[in-house]
């Protein structure tokens, strides 16, 4: 999955394990080499990480198959992140309802996107 197949609110997983510790939400393309997104976890660890509503994210796909990710104590950092494409191709593993596009936006738009390694101390 590339990141113009990718839509706001897909919550996504990079091709390695070792990039995959986290989900990520898609909010839009930066470039042709980077795309912003929001991290999920399960740590509320931080101030900066929000707890998420069950009615933030879609149980089922439009044909009927249930997501692989769907809340669990799920947190939103509250921070738009800039994240490499070289991660392709993307597993989309769940999807942001409306409802949980909005919580998003709401809790980030004054936040100014960073590098993943800027920001390390987040989860």
């Amino acid at each position: 999955m590339s990141n113009y197949q990718m839509k706001k609110g897909d919550i996504v997983f990079g091709r390695k394990k070792s990039d995959a510790i986290h989900p990520i939400v898609f909010l839009r393309e930066k470039d042709e080499n980077f795309y912003i997104g929001a991290m999920l976890t399960k740590s509320n660890k931080y101030n900066d990480n929000i707890l998420m509503s069950e009615s933030h994210f879609k149980k089922e796909k439009s044909n009927g198959e249930k997501y692989e990710f769907c809340f669990d104590n799920t947190h939103l950092v509250k921070t738009e992140l800039i994240k490499k494409d070289e991660w392709k191709p993307f597993r989309k593993v769940g999807e942001l309802t409306k409802e949980g596009i909005k919580f998003l936006e709401s809790n980030i738009s004054e936040t100014n996107p960073v590098l993943w390694e800027e920001k390390t101390y987040i989860i």
